[in-house]
């Protein structure tokens, strides 16, 4: 299973379209407040059908950077390569982060 599949899983949600709906960092970050409890106190939502505008998401992504760039030593996505939706490092980075905060399912 690809880990954005089980990401998606993990939080019960749809992810129509991937490289959407990682480039407002809105599911990064509820993936990492389930990962480890308020490691995210903040994150910006859409509201409705609007996208998030570019410093609400700037705020979401520069959040996930951090904690990831904290307990991963570094060795993490850049946060242009999520505003770019480049997928292989943050398939990558997110591999990592459940490795390192392995998810448990209610199953």
């Amino acid at each position: 299973m690809c880990v954005l599949q089980m990401v998606a899983n993990y939080l019960n949600i749809s992810i129509k379209d991937t490289e959407e709906s990682l480039k407002d960092g809105v599911i990064l970050c509820q993936l990492l407040n389930e990962m480890k409890k308020n490691a995210v106190r903040i994150i910006n939502m859409p509201q409705g059908d609007e996208k998030l505008n570019t410093i609400k998401s700037t705020k979401n992504l520069t959040a996930f950077q951090k904690f990831t760039s904290m307990y991963l030593k570094g060795d993490c996505c850049s946060l242009a390569e999520i505003q770019q939706a480049e997928l292989t490092p943050i398939y990558e980075t997110l591999k990592k982060l459940t490795e390192k905060f392995p998810m448990q399912s209610d199953a």
